[in-house]
């Protein structure tokens, strides 16, 4: 569902207004319903970027692969419950100059946080 725009008439005004839909289906500053906002979702979690954003072009919802993997990431869930198995491992982005750590939920095989370096203090905080 796509929300009608209207412009303003007078002269110096050029503001654009929506018509008002009901709660639930379109939020005030909302660009898609809720319902195309999920088959986007869906889409990108099922065909990542390119594929997704070739598919949804057949399917005629004009949406970029940018998008698509922006979407996934906003709604990505939040762990639920303490971290029982993690594994810590640690890389150089150039030798010799700059390193960092990476924490991993092994059990739901999901990145927790990165770490700016590799200080056993960082880890432990």
């Amino acid at each position: 569902m796509i929300a009608r725009r209207f412009r303003c008439d007078a002269v110096l005004c050029g503001a654009i207004y929506s018509l008002s839909a009901s709660q639930g289906i379109l939020a005030p500053s909302a660009r898609r319903t809720a319902r195309l906002g999920s088959i986007v979702h869906h889409l990108g979690l099922a065909l990542g970027g390119r594929p997704a954003a070739t598919f949804a072009k057949q399917l005629m919802l004009p949406v970029s692969k940018d998008t698509l993997l922006r979407v996934v990431r906003r709604r990505r869930r939040s762990l639920a419950g303490p971290l029982r198995v993690i594994g810590i491992d640690d890389w150089a982005w150039r030798r010799n100059h700059r390193c960092a750590s990476i924490i991993c939920n092994l059990e739901r095989r999901r990145i927790v946080t990165l770490l700016p370096d590799r200080e056993p203090t960082t880890a432990q905080a």
